[in-house]
């Protein structure tokens, strides 16, 4: 699994164009029905708009994408936000922008500008996470061990939680895949070979925040 960005919540803008008013909406998703689901919810919230038009990308072994411009001129509204998602690397997030048209026509280009600004307001809104693939292990060791590699982990980034303390220090420790084989490098330098860490419990995503270009 490679490094990907979703949302960590929903995001939410509004701008408006020569009266014409854009609703934007961002949405972390897991499934093509998860979006329809949230697209029904949105029609049903803004029942006497001209357009909701929105894209999105799905991930994982049966990844998805599609854009609707919902009667907009092709190509100026479902286009520009799927181009939002494709090229900041997004997945498993839906974009809708929903407009009040104003009286006045904005012409194609202005189309375009003002649904790609709403969505990308949307997505900045819905605080974009970096998703790092990452393994999971659960030991325990002594708790001067348990100090340094304690140590070792915050200044690397690794998450230890769900600590018990005993006789020993039972944990778990999480890192980013890419940094398994510094993991138990440390721990059998640290230890002298004692520690030496068994197969992973789980596999899982560890958030960052990261910024929309």
């Amino acid at each position: 699994m490679s490094r990907s960005i979703t949302l960590s919540k929903t995001g939410d803008s509004r701008i408006e164009v020569k009266k014409s008013v854009f609703i934007g909406r961002s949405f972390h998703i897991s499934s093509p029905d998860e979006a329809s689901e949230f697209l029904a919810a949105e029609r049903k919230k803004y029942p006497d708009a001209r357009h909701l038009c929105y894209a999105w990308v799905t991930g994982g072994e049966n990844a998805r994408q599609k854009s609707s411009d919902d009667g907009e001129p092709q190509g100026t509204a479902g286009q520009p936000l799927l181009e939002l998602l494709t090229s900041n690397g997004f997945t498993d997030t839906l974009i809708c922008v929903t407009r009040y048209f104003g009286g006045t026509l904005l012409g194609t280009g202005g189309l375009r500008r003002a649904y790609s600004d709403s969505g990308r307001q949307a997505l900045e809104a819905g605080c974009p996470v970096t998703l790092v693939p990452a393994l999971k292990w659960r030991d325990n060791c002594s708790y001067p061990v348990f100090e340094m590699l304690s140590r070792k982990a915050g200044n690397s980034g690794w998450v230890i939680e769900n600590i018990e303390y005993g006789q020993d220090v039972a944990f778990d420790i999480i890192v980013p895949e890419e940094e398994e084989k510094e993991l138990i490098r440390y721990c059998l330098d640290l230890t002298g070979g004692a520690l030496q860490l068994k197969d992973p419990v789980s596999f899982l995503t560890k958030g960052e925040s990261v910024e929309i270009s």
